[in-house]
Order: C-alpha cells, then structure tokens, then sequence
C-alpha cells in the first residue's frame, strides 16, 4: 500500500513539475544570439550615397556599405554627414549588412601626431 502511495505521489509530483516548465516556456534556456561584430576599417572613396571601405582582419577585403537618408554619422566625436567622411578615415559601421544606421569616422593619427602627442606629455610648462 506504501509503495503504490509513493508511486502515486511520484507521478503528482512529475507532472506537476511539467507543467510549471511548460508554462515558463521550457526548462532549457534559449541561447544568446551571437552578436556579429561591426564593420571596420578605413575609408578608401565615396560613390555617391556609399562608403566603400577596406576592412581589416582575417577576411579583410573591400565593402560597399549602403547609407540612406536614416543613416546617423559621428565625424571626430561630432555629429555629421557623408560629405565629411574623407579617404583614410576609420569608420565603424552599424550594423554589418544592410543599410548602415550609424557610422562613426575618425581620423587616422600618424607618426608625427603620436611623436607631438608623446613630446607634449613630456615636456611641463614652468
């Protein structure tokens, strides 16, 4: 009699748990979305309404990103516009496919800038 109440409230208990995963939407979570990463890289020309960018990497190669009117620029940390975007310029552009919604371009520090830059960081005024 024992062994059947317990088989009996085995069984209760089973599906009660079940039940309580089906209405949570299962008990395995979902897994994340792989975030695919931005496209970046320097500015080779302007072709109209486009940036054709080369990007770096494993699988670098040459880009034709798509703006539009929606698109959002960031030009040297200021809003801006495609006209302000020059050859040479590293953008970072979201998202990877499709019409881009931001891209962001600064300018590419030379050797000159770093040298000044590290002279400046130097150098104290009295």
């Amino acid at each position: 009699m024992t062994r059947r109440l317990i088989g009996v409230l085995m069984l209760g208990l089973v599906v009660g748990f079940s039940a309580s995963a089906k209405d949570k939407g299962g008990a395995t979570p979902a897994p994340a979305e792989k975030k695919v990463p931005d496209v970046v890289g320097t500015v080779l020309k302007t072709d109209g309404p486009n940036l054709v960018v080369q990007t770096r990497g494993k699988n670098a190669s040459e880009v034709t990103i798509v703006t539009d009117g929606n698109t959002k620029f960031e030009v040297k940390g200021n809003a801006g516009a495609l006209k302000d975007i020059k050859p040479g310029m590293q953008v970072v552009v979201t998202p990877n496919t499709g019409t881009a919604q931001k891209v962001v371009a600064t300018e590419v520090a030379t050797k000159k800038d770093k040298a000044k830059k590290k002279k400046d960081k130097t150098t104290k005024p009295a």
